[in-house]
């Protein structure tokens, strides 16, 4: 920026030292004509006798002044010559600089972009810390299911206190497959609707020990102040069991649209189907935030779900369960990976973890 403001500077002084230029061939010119009059004028022998000296004085000083106004404007044109030849030289390797420079730029924002929400939840995690400390100083809450895991808890429904929750609310844990797991959706018999608004979706329906979806705000408060990982188990009408693990998970907050934030690390047998909405916000059928312009994905393929234009998997659609017509692909509970949008699965869970190295 600063050799941009030094080109215009320099450019702005070229252009006032061509004005002087213009200016001073004008008096020449001037100059000149009024020699030519004064040549016209002297009609008569007697006329160039009487004062032919002082007339070759006065031309002779007036060439002089004359020849040095052209010296000086012709090296000033040179000069100036030179000085545009530098200018555009130092322009285009301005210009070139500038583009090297704003592909650096993009290439560290593309890398920032994709830890943006790591970094967001280490921030908020160090922000909650000392909250999270009194509120736990006087009396042994657990945070999370992982908390009662270490002490030794069966799988069951308990009270825990996520950070910045000084309330708490109820979940259901899981301790098999390492333990220590929130259970945050569960479907297995089609007895519970997931065709519900905005918020149902956020406050959280159904019932802990049945069908259920624990609700976007309880799940911001388990993921939004430290690095989860997400565990997926599907089940399909053969009782083919798969599995997705993320290795981070985490959603934004309500005024975000509860966005899927962070989504890490994939591994398992059902395929990938998630990453396709990493980064999309969450849509019901009565809050559209997907990026169908033709329609509404949440009406369409029914259920709330981080919906993009519009989904690869949607384990919120309806309970049709076994391969479903043409005119009903994509609207069941499905998983691309794991059987296609023609089949409605049976049964799924979907499950976070804080991370920790010392569980597996």
């Amino acid at each position: 920026m600063a050799e941009l403001r030094n080109s215009n500077r320099r450019l702005q002084a070229l252009q006032r030292q061509n004005k002087d230029v213009e200016d001073a061939l004008e008096r020449f010119n001037d100059q000149l004509a009024r020699l030519n009059d004064g040549g016209a004028n002297s009609k008569t022998p007697g006329d160039l006798e009487g004062g032919q000296n002082e007339r070759f004085e006065m031309i002779e000083r007036k060439l002089n002044s004359i020849s040095r106004i052209l010296y000086n404007s012709i090296s000033h044109m040179r000069n100036n010559n030179d000085e545009l030849k530098s200018l555009k030289n130092d322009v285009a390797a301005i210009g070139n600089n500038t583009w090297k420079i704003l592909s650096q730029y993009q290439n560290i924002l593309d890398k920032e972009i994709s830890n943006t929400g790591l970094m967001e939840l280490k921030n908020r995690f160090n922000r909650h810390a000392l909250v999270d400390h009194c509120l736990n100083s006087t009396v042994d809450r657990p945070k999370n299911c992982l908390d009662l895991h270490r002490k030794g808890k069966p799988s069951g429904v308990y009270k825990i206190y996520p950070s910045n929750h000084k309330d708490g609310f109820m979940v259901l844990c899981e301790m098999s497959d390492g333990g220590g797991w929130t259970v945050i959706q569960n479907r297995y018999d089609g007895s519970q609707n997931f065709f519900l608004g905005w918020n149902e979706y956020k406050h959280g329906f159904g019932n802990l020990g049945g069908e259920f979806w624990l609700g976007l705000d309880n799940i911001y408060h388990l993921t939004g102040q430290e690095v989860n990982e997400l565990f997926i188990e599907l089940l399909d009408n053969t009782s083919t069991r798969k599995f997705a693990r993320y290795s981070a998970f985490s959603i934004g907050s309500e005024v975000e649209g509860y966005p899927l934030k962070l989504l890490g690390g994939y591994s398992g047998d059902a395929e990938d189907s998630l990453i396709y909405h990493a980064g999309s916000r969450f849509s019901t059928k009565d809050k559209d935030q997907d990026e169908w312009d033709e329609g509404s994905c949440p009406r369409s393929h029914g259920g709330g779900w981080w919906y993009k234009a519009c989904d690869t998997s949607n384990l919120n659609g309806r309970y049709l369960v076994g391969e479903v017509p043409d005119s009903f692909q994509y609207q069941g509970m499905y998983w691309a990976g794991f059987r296609g949008p023609q089949y409605s699965l049976k049964q799924s869970r979907m499950m976070v973890r804080p991370k920790d190295n010392d569980i597996s």
